[in-house]
């Protein structure tokens, strides 16, 4: 379940960001693709919202699962073919500033890390910056 922190944070936002009931089919399928479609907290919530509406205050910008085009997918595809990042990770932000936010498939935990620290965070060795992709929307959300 959503937190209702995160739904009151969504419903002040000014941007579109309730998912439309048509997009479930994409949303579902772009899960898949990036092999999460398991994972309750992303299902949730890019089943209700989507990401390129939001305004943040922070100076990193989230890209959305599949609004107008399927960003996430595209930047780990950059991600990989760049940098090398290993199919554990998912990265949510573009790769500018040679970083990137990392949710990791196995253990759900997300890594806010420049390109030269990737070798700690897929070996084990690196922190989570964020216990659950939840904890990152609090954070991210105004």
């Amino acid at each position: 379940m959503i937190p209702r922190s995160i739904v009151d944070a969504m419903s002040r936002q000014v941007g579109l960001v309730n998912r439309s009931e048509n997009d479930a089919e994409r949303v579902l399928a772009s899960l898949a693709e990036l092999g999460v479609s398991d994972h309750e907290q992303l299902k949730e919530f890019f089943l209700a919202y989507k990401l390129s509406g939001v305004v943040s205050k922070r100076e990193t910008e989230l890209v959305d699962l599949c609004s107008r085009t399927p960003q996430i997918l595209e930047t780990t595809e950059f991600g990989r073919d760049t940098f090398e990042v290993t199919d554990d990770f998912i990265c949510l932000t573009s790769g500018e500033g040679d970083g990137f936010i990392l949710y990791s498939k196995t253990s759900r935990k997300l890594f806010d890390v420049s390109v030269d620290e990737l070798d700690a965070v897929e070996s084990g060795e690196g922190k989570a910056d964020w216990e659950s992709f939840y904890d990152l929307i609090k954070w991210y959300l105004p």
